[in-house]
């Protein structure tokens, strides 16, 4: 099963969702300079970072308007990656319309080549990325790949305690007990969906099928430290990113983290 080419299917389909959706062209907010696209906690990660002439990528990019954020903070440039074509050439338009130094390639992350190794200083990766890869050493292998020795991997995603509640929409959800325990933290079969991904506009439609993974955070930091990355930072916070725990937000429970790591020369 070619879960990739099955994910940028229901991905390319949900681009007219996601552009019916914006309350506000997103080159508007790139253009005024609004940093709310980044997390509070992540700019501060950033910060220490320091963006300053940096030359930084971001995987599964989407449109880019996160990767276009991080040249606004000063970074000098930047390439985005996403497996979409609609999506990377309205990133293209966004850094054309605001003058910023950027590039966009549709691609699978696992086919990135050679051609980009050793380039970038920083490799960002944002919620709803992970969860799209079943083989995340395969992943974080392409992440070493395009790193230069010391550069940067910065994650800000869901927190994988969240992979074993149910959601309101999904069957097993109790809106008595929103925080309880549904799936195994070791999940290891794909969720299987049809209801789309428009996070944008919030509306539920019949979309082509997506496929995506559970991961243990065992899975990802192995996966990190197999691959040359070394953690740096990890926090774990308890507020929602996904725009899909509401009903359990800030009410103690991981829901988020950010996590940074170096690769090792």
């Amino acid at each position: 099963m070619d879960y990739n080419q099955a994910n940028k299917e229901a991905w390319e389909e949900a681009f007219a969702k996601h552009q019916q959706g914006y309350k506000e062209d997103p080159a508007t907010r790139l253009k005024r300079g609004d940093l709310t696209i980044i997390e509070d906690d992540v700019r501060a990660a950033l910060e220490k970072i320091d963006l300053e002439s940096k030359i930084v990528a971001q995987f599964c990019c989407n449109n880019g308007r996160e990767l276009l954020t991080l040249l606004n903070m000063g970074a000098s440039s930047g390439t985005g990656f996403d497996i979409t074509e609609n999506f990377t050439a309205e990133g293209r338009r966004l850094a054309h319309e605001n003058n910023l130094n950027a590039e966009f390639i549709a691609t699978d992350i696992y086919d990135i080549d050679d051609s980009y190794a050793e380039r970038f200083d920083l490799v960002l990766i944002t919620i709803g990325a992970l969860c799209w890869f079943k083989d995340l050493g395969r992943f974080f292998a392409k992440v070493a790949l395009v790193l230069k020795d010391g550069g940067t991997l910065l994650i800000n995603e869901q927190h994988p305690y969240t992979n074993m509640l149910a959601m309101p929409s999904e069957q097993g959800y109790d809106a008595e007990h929103p925080d309880q325990v549904v799936f195994s933290y070791f999940k290891e079969e794909p969720w299987v969906d049809n209801d789309g991904v428009d996070y944008i506009g919030e509306t539920s439609y019949a979309s082509k099928t997506l496929y995506s993974f559970p991961h243990s955070f065992a899975t990802i930091i192995s996966a990190l430290c197999n691959n040359g990355l070394a953690l740096k930072l990890l926090q774990e916070f308890n507020y929602d990113i996904a725009n899909a725990w509401a009903h359990i937000d800030r009410k103690g429970m991981p829901l988020s983290y950010v996590l940074v790591a170096e690769k090792c020369g």
